[in-house]
């Protein structure tokens, strides 16, 4: 499981080196072979393809209503392996749709990895600290920290 914040940078084509703790785990889990899309909440989620393909077919069953983020999700769903020195390359369209600049933060949530801006990604820990304590207990459903 990943997990963890790193701050990156983005080079100039738009490569991003995957920490080096990460990149052993990524390359046994799947052999090297990512996914990249898009989240509706406007940062990119990389997978391992092996626990993508899970993730894609549950979203190929939406309808209605419900395909507009299939349609987002699956439709900007990039297939990808790491190069030798462990970077992927993210493509402008995704690069743009997530407002990625230079400064990248690389979240490992789970059995994936979000990639935020660095600046959106701290507003969005700024409004999780300015929730109050009721607010932040409801949204916690009883798990104790």
């Amino acid at each position: 499981m990943f997990s963890g914040v790193a701050t990156l940078n983005l080079d100039s084509k738009g490569r991003l080196a995957i920490p080096a703790r990460h990149r052993e785990l990524l390359l046994a889990r799947s052999a090297g072979r990512l996914v990249l899309t898009v989240s509706p909440d406007r940062c990119l989620l990389l997978y391992p393809q092996s626990d993508w393909e899970p993730v894609r077919d549950a979203l190929n069953q939406l309808s209605g209503a419900q395909a507009q983020i299939r349609r987002l999700v699956v439709g900007h769903a990039e297939e990808m392996d790491m190069d030798n020195a462990g970077r992927i390359l993210i493509a402008p369209r995704l690069r743009q749709i997530a407002g990625l600049e230079k400064e990248i933060a690389f979240v490992g949530i789970g059995n994936k990895f979000e990639i935020w801006d660095d600046g959106q990604w701290s507003a969005k820990n700024q409004s999780v600290f300015d929730l109050s304590p009721a607010d932040l207990e409801t949204q916690m459903q009883g798990i104790v920290l």
